[in-house]
C-alpha cells in the first residue's frame, strides 16, 4: 500500500505575510495584470500533523513523518529532510489511511516508505520508532481559493491562506497568513507562472517569498521563549518587512 510521488516545487511557490491585511493588494493585481481575472473556486481545510519520538529520533535521522488531512482525503506522508533551501523535486512516501488511524496501525508500510525515500540504510529499528511517534507540531490551514485565468491560455491557482501553527510540547501558538501560488498549466506555461509570482513580488510588498522546511517553520515560531527573545524577533520582522521594500524600490528604479 502507499505510493512514491514526485513532487516538482517549480510550480508552487509560498508566501508569508508580514502585515496583518494583505491580501488586498493581491486582488488588485487583475487591474494592474490586464489580461488576467481571478475566479473563485472555494474554501479548503487542510491540517498536518508532524511526529516524532519525544528525544526526537526522525529529526536526527533527516526524517519527517506526518499525517496530512485534505478535506476527505488522509494520508501519511514521508519525506526527505533537505538541507537546501530551493529543493527543485523531492521524492515522498504517501499512504492513505483512514481518519482516525494511527501510526501504529500502518508502522509496517511506514517502515517501506522510509526505506524507498533514503538511498542510505538505516541501524535502528524503523518500526519500534514509529510505534513511538507522538505528535510534535502541527499546522491547520483554512484557505480561499481562486483560480488565475489568463488570455494567453495560461491557469493557475492562488490560495489566501490563514493558518494556525501548535506545538504541542511546548504549548505555543502562532498564527499567521500566506500565499501558495500553484501551476494549473501545462509546463510550457512556466514562464507566465515566473512572470505572474514576479508580479507578486513587486507590486504585493506585504507577502515575502519562503522556502523554509515546514516542519522546522513550526518549531521555531512555537518554541519556547522569553519574553526579551519575542522582542528582539519582533524587530527583526520589522526590519526584515523594511528591507524587502528597500530592495524592491531600488529594483524599480
Amino acid at each position: 500500500m502507499g505510493k512514491f510521488v514526485e513532487l516538482n516545487s517549480k510550480d508552487i511557490v509560498k508566501y508569508e505575510a508580514l502585515t496583518e491585511k494583505p491580501f488586498d493588494k493581491v486582488f488588485a493585481l487583475e487591474n494592474i495584470l490586464k489580461f488576467y481575472k481571478f475566479r473563485y473556486c472555494g474554501q479548503i481545510h487542510t491540517s498536518e500533523i508532524f511526529y516524532d519520538t519525544p528525544n526526537d529520533i526522525l529529526y536526527k535521522a533527516g526524517i519527517i513523518l506526518s499525517k496530512i488531512q485534505e478535506e476527505d482525503r488522509v494520508f501519511f506522508k514521508v519525506a526527505q529532510m533537505s538541507q537546501s533551501k530551493v529543493l527543485q523535486s523531492q521524492r515522498v512516501f504517501a499512504h492513505k489511511v483512514g481518519p482516525k488511524d494511527t501510526l501504529k496501525d500502518h508502522s509496517f508500510y511506514l517502515v517501506d516508505g522510509i526505506r524507498g525515500v533514503f538511498s542510505t540504510p538505516f541501524y535502528i529499528d524503523l518500526e519500534n520508532v514509529i510505534k513511538n511517534a507522538i505528535p510534535k507540531v502541527a499546522s491547520y490551514t483554512l484557505a480561499n481559493v481562486y483560480k488565475i485565468i489568463s488570455g494567453t491560455g495560461f491557469r493557475s491557482y492562488i490560495c489566501m491562506e490563514d493558518t494556525k501553527y501548535e506545538n504541542f510540547e511546548t504549548k505555543r501558538i502562532h498564527k499567521s497568513q500566506g500565499l501558495t501560488v500553484k501551476l494549473a498549466s501545462p509546463e510550457q506555461y512556466m514562464p507566465d507562472f515566473v512572470s505572474f509570482n514576479d508580479a507578486i513580488k513587486k507590486y504585493c510588498k506585504d507577502f515575502v517569498e519562503v522556502h523554509d522546511n515546514l516542519y522546522e517553520y513550526i518549531r521555531t515560531v512555537t518554541r519556547k521563549i522569553d519574553p526579551k527573545q519575542a522582542k528582539a524577533d519582533k524587530k527583526k520582522a520589522k526590519e526584515k518587512y523594511s528591507n524587502a521594500n528597500a530592495i524592491d524600490d531600488e529594483s524599480d528604479n
